[in-house]
């Protein structure tokens, strides 16, 4: 009832174009769409510009307000932030295709918020059959007088759904969004959720700054509505170093659900119980699809923890939770080997003898580095390709790889009996169908153990969007990289796209070399659950 009445991403029902008008670039236009449930909220929940209307499956016009909606009782509420603040409620939407990792930014919030005494909850929607009603039941309980909102840009209708019922249980609550959509997009961000504040960035220091009762509008990073104008405190908000940071609270998090559901590295071992530590922020690469987004969050300097800091982290785990696994989740994590080299000796030093995984660049992989990696512990390896013709790695990813260079990485990490597995995209603008089936052949006869197809999604403010933009439709909630494409491609229907991925992906598991292996895997009794999981993604 509660998700009939406020909407959600799965309660949906499928979209149809009802405007055959071209689509236009940019916000200038946007044509209507019939099918939705009509979200029941101040905030635009639905793409459009002041002044634009959306039909909707209910029969009715929804006309997305203005920012200045409501400023005053956002001012007033700003204004009181240093009388509340000390109970906080932070929100983490639920996600289509949960995947085993808690989020862990809200963990490092937490506990920063604990450090200064404040009492902290996180309401976490992904295990949740009936979210919204649970939340609503939450905020009437522990009546929080601040809600922090993460999300991405795919959480972006229940991260609405879910600041509507704030406003609608408490309607005084301050409301804080952040995240990578509220970074690139705090404008958007605020006048879909009808947040009084939204952070764009890293956002442990600013918090922080917050919580000690600083002015929001002299924290960079922070937007918000005055006089009906964005405001947006300038500067990115970055921690040098990384071991200054409080380690993730997991003690906010249902953390027996989250290793009854990681599957990082269920194909080494199912009985695998493991987590993910991230030991590194920033990234220096310029694949279109990832950046400059990535680098607005966490800069293009990698920082990285010091060994000690990790190896701390990692003991405590230990102790807490029994993991005998984990991943480092970093973007890629062997950007510098000799930094590598040090963690290596860490984990060798250290005793735990736990298993990982960490994600690679098939250009940086080194025979020396990977046989230290190995003497540490690692068993299996994440490699993006993304395409197998050279000209979309280079025209259009700007990947900075060769695929000859990839088939040598794979080589060397199966040489040593490392898993390894493949990330790949298809249905980029300008790919042609032969250069994806070009993609799924060497996926499938190479000798990968795992494969994840993606559809090339650009996300907003990438390269890859700045570029195509006039291509994708504006309606963000449907920003589905696992199922759904949002092109509009010339020779290529969104299905066509959508159906390709689905056979690349049983053409991968299906192979002769790989299919006894999938089902004893797949069908194993450790295994059902994450198995349905990861079958929503196909």
């Amino acid at each position: 009832m509660e998700a009939a009445r406020y909407g959600t991403a799965r309660c949906r029902r499928k979209i149809s174009e009802t405007s055959a008008r071209p689509w236009g670039s940019g916000r200038q236009f946007f044509p209507q769409f019939a099918g939705w449930t009509l979200f029941r909220t101040q905030a635009p929940l639905l793409p459009g510009i002041p002044g634009s209307s959306l039909t909707c499956g209910t029969g009715f016009s929804y006309h997305p307000p203005s920012l200045a909606a409501g400023s005053s009782s956002h001012l007033r509420r700003v204004t009181l932030m240093s009388r509340a603040m000390e109970r906080i409620l932070f929100v983490f939407p639920e996600t289509r295709y949960p995947s085993g990792q808690p989020p862990i930014g809200l963990g490092m919030l937490a506990a920063v918020s604990r450090q200064r005494g404040r009492d902290v909850r996180v309401f976490d929607m992904s295990f949740m059959k009936d979210p919204f009603r649970e939340m609503r039941r939450e905020l009437a309980n522990y009546r929080p007088d601040t809600v922090g909102i993460s999300l991405m840009t795919p959480q972006l209708a229940d991260a609405s759904a879910a600041a509507s019922i704030c406003r609608d249980v408490l309607p005084e609550v301050l409301l804080i969004a952040g995240g990578p959509h509220a970074t690139v997009l705090p404008e958007d961000t605020l006048a879909r959720t009808g947040a009084d504040l939204v952070y764009s960035g890293e956002a442990e220091m600013a918090w922080a700054r917050l919580l000690d009762g600083e002015d929001p509008s002299r924290i960079p990073g922070f937007s918000m509505i005055r006089d009906g104008k964005l405001h947006r405190a300038p500067g990115l908000l970055l921690t040098e170093d990384l071991d200054t940071l409080p380690l993730p609270d997991r003690s906010v998090f249902d953390m027996e659900k989250y290793f009854s559901t990681w599957y990082s590295m269920d194909r080494v071992d199912p009985d695998l119980r493991g987590t993910s530590v991230m030991a590194t922020r920033g990234c220096p690469f310029t694949c279109t699809f990832c950046q400059p987004t990535l680098s607005e969050i966490f800069g293009k300097r990698m920082r990285k923890r010091t060994a000690s800091s990790i190896i701390s982290e990692l003991e405590a785990l230990v102790a807490d939770y029994s993991i005998d696994a984990f991943m480092f989740e970093d973007s890629t994590f062997i950007v510098d080997a000799e930094w590598v080299h040090t963690v290596c000796d860490g984990l060798t030093g250290s005793g735990l003898g736990l298993r990982w995984c960490c994600n690679v660049r098939a250009d940086l992989l080194k025979e020396d580095l990977l046989d230290h990696m190995v003497e540490a512990g690692l068993a299996k390896i994440n490699m993006g390709v993304e395409s197998a013709s050279q000209r979309v790695l280079d025209d259009i990813y700007d990947k900075g790889i060769t695929v000859e260079g990839v088939r040598r990485a794979l080589a060397m990490a199966r040489e040593r009996g490392i898993r390894v597995q493949g990330y790949f995209m298809l249905g980029a603008p300008g790919e042609t169908r032969e250069e994806m089936e070009e993609t799924i052949r060497f996926a499938t006869r190479e000798p990968f153990d795992d494969a994840v197809f993606d559809i090339t999604t650009p996300f907003p403010h990438t390269e890859l969007w700045e570029r195509t933009k006039h291509l994708v439709r504006e309606d963000y909630t449907e920003f589905d990289c696992f199922q759904r494409s949002v092109y509009q491609l010339e020779g290529f229907r969104p299905s066509e796209i959508e159906r390709l991925k689905k056979r690349a992906f049983w053409r991968f598991y299906l192979h002769p070399s790989r299919v006894f292996r999938t089902l004893r895997t797949a069908l194993g009794p450790r295994n059902i659950r994450r198995t349905l999981i990861k079958a929503r993604r196909v």
